[in-house]
């Protein structure tokens, strides 16, 4: 017998498959985009809820980069991907992205001297990632939470809906499956298991108003990097033991105050956003 080689392995019949699910993804890429977005989180993030929902749901978080990367690489190859992380961005674009954990450097001490307010240090404890450092932690929260999600709902997801659709219809539309996306998280220890149904709404609130913000800041500067910095530093300020009460409120009423600003003056008919050129 003799060993099949790689004209016998690829037969026609697969041949035809790849080429079909080549031209589904080329359709309907943004289709294509949140349903792997989604079946490469909930991969992770399903067992691991239903197996008590203890471990880790960090790794789920790669979920929509990996898609958009695999999405953008079928549509418009290795060029594409390239241009996918975007510029560097100019400085002022990284101060603003850092403006939520500036408030709470301010306002945490303060409350702390009150008697009612957290540690510095509890910027740093977050559910799911180890008792590492700060800085190990705020690495990881960068480049595996924001990044992970920015990358695929910003970079390729928001750049598709912003051809079409304007500030406030880009953002509810792309609100829709970023909320689904995150459904498992309320069966895991992640910050949203336990959430009393009376504040979904609040979050669902908060969710569509941070598509606003990140997409307005994404398109302003250019910059993957960018809006993964300024999720990241939501995340910090919100979704940490030193988030909780005062601080988180403040920071969530601030994001959605920018973005009921940014909808304003949409509407009044501001300039045109400076979306990355040569976007997939």
């Amino acid at each position: 017998m003799t060993a099949a080689g790689p004209a016998a392995r690829d037969q026609p019949g697969a041949v035809g498959t790849r080429t079909a699910l080549r031209a589904v993804v080329r359709d309907r890429p943004l289709a294509a985009y949140v349903l792997l977005a989604v079946l490469l989180s909930w991969s992770w993030w399903v067992p691991v809820a239903l197996t008590g929902g203890t471990a880790s749901h960090v790794p789920g978080l790669l979920g929509p980069a990996l898609a958009a990367v695999g999405v953008t690489a079928a549509t418009g190859g290795r060029p594409a991907v390239r241009q996918l992380r975007g510029r560097l961005g100019a400085p002022r674009w990284w101060a603003l992205a850092l403006l939520p954990p500036a408030v709470a450097a301010v306002a945490a001490p303060l409350l702390h001297l009150l008697g009612d307010g957290p540690a510095l240090g509890d910027f740093a404890d977050m559910p799911g990632i180890p008792a590492w450092s700060w800085p190990a932690v705020l690495l990881v929260l960068f480049a595996v939470g924001g990044l992970g999600e920015e990358v695929g709902w910003r970079g390729l997801a928001w750049t598709r809906l912003r051809r079409r659709l304007g500030l406030r219809d880009a953002a509810l539309v792309l609100t829709v499956p970023w909320a689904l996306w995150h459904l498992p998280l309320f069966w895991i220890d992640s910050g949203l298991a336990g959430l009393s149904p009376w504040v979904v709404p609040g979050w669902l609130l908060g969710l569509a108003s941070g598509a606003v913000v990140l997409g307005w800041l994404y398109e302003r500067s250019g910059s993957l990097l960018v809006a993964a910095l300024a999720h990241t530093a939501v995340n910090v300020v919100s979704g940490t033991r030193g988030g909780e009460g005062l601080v988180a409120a403040v920071v969530s009423a601030g994001v959605i105050a920018a973005a009921v600003a940014l909808l304003a003056a949409d509407r009044r008919g501001g300039p045109a956003p400076r979306t990355v050129s040569g976007r997939p």
